[in-house]
């Protein structure tokens, strides 16, 4: 058995599978079963040199960029990193809320200028959240937010009656209207395809509140930055933490970078010392799945 992985990864597969010969670049054994890495290495053009090539596991939880198709037609199992970055993106969601809620960048401002000025601020509690998207991410920030006494509306595209800590789930054009409408924060973690590109536009933010704000932590594609800037300047919403974008790294002329309701973060949401631990559980189980020929764990078909 013959595999490549991640130079990360390389010491810890060989010594947790001593009778499995591990590589870390393709040109070293193009002959491998597996691929364990990064998306920038799916290519077909980089897959068409691995004849044998069987099945292929991606350190992202994302695969918009992966050619699914070709994957499809020679038949290689795709697994992702669904679940590895649920907690950390989590915490980070709920951390984001809270820092426009107690006016944290208005303080910081102040601070820098030394400038001592108090801001009224409304409690979290009572307040409304939507997250558009109920999977794994989602759901691990409703859990977190249960404990602040808000409410928490879903968006999911397949209907369903109930889903655990949301208060309620919406489907449809009709039912994202409503979650928009209703809601003081949306958090977007959905998917992003063909059905997802720009489902976040200025016809669906301008049923927002003014008070209220957006939050992607998803794919930048999923909304339209453009209409999202046009309502942040014209008062539509009143903030917007963003960690993707349509284009990154985003252009040093992009006039987000300038906005006082915006903050910027570099697609760091998911990063934590935890997610080396998470990644070599997911591996290990992964390969002995393989090598024993069962079901993997996070496959996409």
């Amino acid at each position: 058995m013959n595999i490549i992985i991640d130079k990360h990864y390389l010491e810890f597969a060989r010594k947790t599978y001593p009778e499995i010969k591990f590589f870390e670049e393709i040109d070293q054994c193009p002959e491998a079963e597996a691929l364990i890495g990064e998306p920038n290495n799916f290519k077909p053009e980089i897959l068409d040199k691995m004849p044998n090539l069987r099945w292929i596991q991606s350190f992202r939880a994302g695969y918009d960029n992966i050619d699914m198709e070709y994957l499809k037609k020679r038949k290689i199992t795709f697994t992702n990193g669904r679940d590895i970055f649920s907690v950390p993106i989590a915490e980070e969601v709920v951390l984001r809320i809270l820092m426009h809620n107690a006016n944290a960048l208005k303080y910081i401002e102040n601070q820098k200028q030394h400038k001592w000025e108090r801001f009224k601020r409304t409690e979290l509690m009572g307040q409304t959240i939507g997250i558009i998207g109920t999977g794994s991410i989602a759901t691990e920030i409703a859990k977190r937010l249960q404990g602040f006494g808000v409410k928490v509306l879903g968006f999911k595209r397949t209907p369903v009656l109930t889903m655990a800590y949301f208060d309620e789930i919406y489907s449809g054009k009709k039912g994202l209207e409503y979650v928009m409408t209703n809601s003081d924060y949306i958090v977007v973690t959905v998917d992003l395809n063909k059905d997802t590109y720009h489902m976040i536009n200025k016809d669906n933010i301008n049923l927002m509140k003014n008070s209220a704000s957006i939050i992607n932590i998803a794919r930048g594609s999923i909304i339209n930055e453009k209409d999202l800037a046009e309502a942040l300047k014209n008062n539509v919403i009143s903030y917007a933490s963003m960690d993707v974008f349509e284009t990154e790294p985003i252009e040093e002329n992009n006039e987000l970078w300038d906005m006082k309701n915006v903050y910027i973060t570099p697609h760091a949401s998911g990063i934590v010392k935890n997610n080396k631990t998470r990644w070599e559980k997911l591996i290990k189980i992964n390969i002995q799945n393989f090598v024993d020929n069962e079901a993997l764990i996070n496959v996409i078909k």
